[in-house]
């Protein structure tokens, strides 16, 4: 029998699962968000959803979906009218955050100047400028002909980027902004988040500030960076005499920021569906000046708590310093935008992610096939300065003994899970000199800042190729990176095609590039295949055991083991031995000796789920229980202040076990939930309840289920509602008596894209239903995850009825 939204073998019990859970799993008081997969206009769907107690929340112009919030008791009707496998929970987004932050303290800074045209071009002449590594990535070359981006448009997709007089950096750059967050501070206001700020800095800063020379900043710079201070002094002698000047010049310091506002001021997360509403407002945009329409300003007076709101604009370039984990790599709702913005005219630069160096890390955005996604570096230069603020001016050099460029340990690792190299490229993300919403001067970290410094070497190649179509900006920025300017041997799936050079991607574009379009890529539904293409491939257990040698890792380089683990896995060993540095103890990190860091993550794609993160420089032994089904990676890095190379042995073992017949199998559909029954007697020392499905993260794309638990005395357990597969919750001395297992379809993709079936999971179907099971018996015809769920008491497996 069907209840709304629960099927179980009695209608009585999933009403009253379902009123118990509805508090619980409403992502709002008034009910669920989800993204419903339309055809425009949207009437009948709309009409639908306001006869079931919902509202729209978003019509999207540029995909055929809307956003709705919905009572979650009404979900099902409308499944049943639209078809459940185009209904997708609305997911949240967590905020951007940095990795390292370090705030100048106010009463060093003594005063600020914002920078014109001319003087922006005068300074660009200097040797180096140490703000943004403009010079290293060639910047500066295009900067001193007077390219600095005048006329181009950039659009940041972000916690609001102010527009206030604190904030010198981009003083007269932000030319409006909408907000898309209900009752919060405008999209320009100085009340928001500092991060869309420091972005801002980082396109289009434009002033220098005033330094104490006793200042912590002013002492790093010049012990490390002196070339950094601005010279000669733009003062009179008597302040520059006990003052330096320090300029925060971004790639692209005369262009124009229209603010997009996603996440609150509080510092709070952002649902998926409000991220999609600003990409297709963007598009709609510039959609609507490639179709005539003037731009003209619609609503606001251009202050700071009003900015101006246009209702067509030349957007040229878009910055997302944001990202979340994607089921269906390239083919999700916002990967499938970021196509459409190239379409329409639009370069978009997306993070790559800061879930550190193993493999397969990398989020949406910067998964879609129209991303520029861009990885973080680290420069010598940036870290000792940050180190030498932090512990002590001197240390920095200790801190950090060699002088070669690496990739960012934080900066997340491609390949995708469609098989494509990811990131594209790298620029510096590393103790980033940029100003807050505020107006504070901070040192940040994080690929958030790598990103922007690609949107403004964007905006720098569109006002000097105004014919350049944006695939062909795209296509230029990535094939003219330098693949030798980072000295730490990082490969394409560390770096990309290589550090930014904006000065050899003009170059490219003035000899011809070759217009085109973004082209979907061929995928298996299998992972483990689909990174052949990166040129990658998983571990052979010999015997359930496998061995290789490291050997002369370079500080900051990284290894990586990606290891197969099916649902019978029940134990990965990881050991390393004969770590061998290649220096004495005197000559190695003065304050940590060298080492080697280690970091195992699940196989989950697309995130890091941290099983293990240490670092190692003698004989160790590290156990990993019950990991997911899918790519496990190993990531061995010759750690980044290492003062020379270092080398190991690695032995990875696995115990498998089989795993005998499940509790129950079944089939479930997207927004379905599937309860279950369960007496657990009394004087248990422990319960094990563990739900696996065939589409795991093994498996492109994946589906997610859910496994909600509730005890005898009504007490819901959400362990097991999370991006695991498979979902597993271990209870100790469970209370006797009856509990309930809601499995949740969370997401399941349409028949045929997620590739053959779990033999495992078939066959206990079938036999499932020889036995008078369940089965899936109902008829429809919507996509359907198989599933098994299995609990065990005291490591005795009980059966369901």
């Amino acid at each position: 029998m069907t209840t709304p939204r629960c099927r179980a073998a009695r209608a009585a019990l999933a009403t009253a699962v379902c009123l118990l859970l509805l508090p619980l799993l409403a992502a709002a008081e008034d009910g669920e968000s989800v993204i419903v997969r339309a055809p425009k206009p949207y009437t009948s769907i709309s009409a639908l959803v306001a006869s079931l107690g919902g509202r729209v929340d978003y019509k999207y112009e540029n995909v055929d979906a809307l956003a709705v919030t919905i009572p979650r008791a009404r979900l099902a009707e409308l499944g049943a009218a639209v078809g459940p496998e185009v209904i997708t929970k609305d997911k949240l987004m967590a905020p951007p955050r940095p990795l390292e932050r370090l705030d100048v303290p106010a009463d060093d800074q003594e005063g600020d100047q914002s920078l014109t045209g001319a003087e922006l071009v005068q300074l660009a002449s200097a040797p180096e400028d140490y703000n943004f590594n403009d010079d290293l990535i060639h910047a500066t070359e295009l900067q001193r002909q007077g390219q600095i981006g005048a006329g181009i448009t950039v659009a940041v997709i972000d916690t609001g980027t102010a527009n206030a007089p604190a904030v010198a950096a981009l003083r007269g750059t932000v030319l409006g902004g909408e907000n898309f967050v209900n009752g919060d501070p405008s999209a320009t206001s100085h009340l928001n988040a500092a991060h869309g700020t420091w972005v801002g800095t980082v396109i289009a800063g434009h002033a220098t500030f005033r330094f104490t020379n006793t200042s912590g900043i002013v002492r790093a710079v010049k012990r490390n960076a002196p070339e950094a201070i601005q010279s000669p002094c733009p003062s009179t002698p008597a302040i520059c005499a006990v003052s330096s000047f320090i300029p925060m010049v971004g790639v692209a310091p005369a262009a124009k920021i229209y603010a997009l506002k996603v996440f609150p001021a509080s510092g709070g997360g952002a649902p998926e569906s409000r991220i999609i509403a600003a990409m297709d407002r963007a598009i709609t945009l510039r959609r609507n000046f490639n179709d005539g329409m003037a731009q003209t300003v619609v609503a606001g007076d251009g202050s700071e708590n009003s900015p101006n709101v246009y209702q067509a604009l030349k957007i040229d370039v878009v910055n997302m310093s944001l990202g979340g984990p994607t089921l269906f790599a390239a083919r999700d709702l916002e990967d499938r935008l970021t196509r459409t913005m190239i379409g329409v005219g639009m370069v978009l630069a997306a993070s790559a992610g800061n879930d550190g160096f193993a493999a397969m890390t990398g989020g949406s955005p910067g998964t879609g096939l129209g991303s520029l996604t861009v990885g973080a570096a680290n420069t010598a230069k940036h870290e000792r300065i940050l180190r030498d603020l932090q512990h002590g001016v001197g240390t920095g050099a200790l801190w950090r003994p060699t002088t070669h460029i690496q990739t960012a340990d934080f900066s997340s690792r491609g390949p995708t899970a469609d098989g494509r190299i990811d990131p594209d490229l790298t620029a510096n993300g590393f103790a980033t000199y940029a100003q807050g919403a505020s107006g504070g001067i901070s040192l940040v970290s994080g690929t958030s800042l790598s990103g922007p410094m690609v949107a403004g070497a964007a905006a720098l190649l569109v006002g000097g190729f105004p014919s350049a179509t944006a695939f062909q900006i795209r296509e230029a920025l990535i094939l003219s990176a330098s693949p030798t300017t980072l000295g730490d041997g990082s490969g394409p799936i560390d770096q990309g095609q290589g550090m930014l050079d904006v000065a050899a991607a003009a170059a490219r574009l003035a000899g011809g590039v070759q217009d085109g379009r973004i082209r979907e890529e061929l995928a298996t539904p299998i992972v483990a295949l689909n990174i052949l293409k990166a040129g990658l491939e998983p571990i052979v257990f010999r015997n359930d055991r496998y061995t290789a040698r490291v050997a002369d890792l370079r500080p900051g380089q990284v290894t990586q083991f990606f290891v197969p683990s099916d649902v019978r896995t029940d134990r990965l060993t990881v050991k390393l031995s004969n770590v061998t540095p290649e220096l004495p103890a005197f000559q190695q990190n003065a304050l940590f000796g060298d080492d080697i860091f280690l970091n195992v993550v699940d196989a989950p794609t697309s995130l890091a789920v941290f099983r293990l993160s240490r670092f190692v420089n003698a004989d160790s032994t590290f156990t990993v229980d019950n990991p997911q089904t899918g790519l496990v990676r190993v990531a061995l890095q010759g750690d980044s202040t290492n003062a020379g190379k270092i080398s190991a042995d690695v032995t990875i073992e696995r115990v498998r076990a089989a795993q005998g017949r499940p509790s129950a199998v079944g089939r479930i559909a997207e927004g379905e939930d599937v309860v279950y029954e369960v007496a657990i007697p009394a004087g248990a020392a422990k319960a094990v309840f563990e739900t696996s499905w065939l589409a795991t993260w093994a498996r492109y794309p994946t589906n997610d289920l859910d496994m909600v638990l509730i005890n005898p005395s009504g007490a819901v357990n959400v362990t097991g509602a999370a991006a695991n597969s498979p979902e597993r919750v271990e209870i100790s001395k469970p209370a006797a008596g009856t509990w309930t297992v809601v499995i949740q379809g969370l997401s399941v993709h349409p028949p045929g894209s997620d590739g053959d079936e779990d033999r495992e999971a078939a066959d206990a179907e079938n036999e499932n239903r020889h036995q008078g099971g369940q089965g899936d018996d109902d008829g429809d015809q919507a996509a359907k995850e198989r599933y098994a769920l299995r609990v065990t008491v005291d490591g005795s497996r009980l059966q369901i009825d």
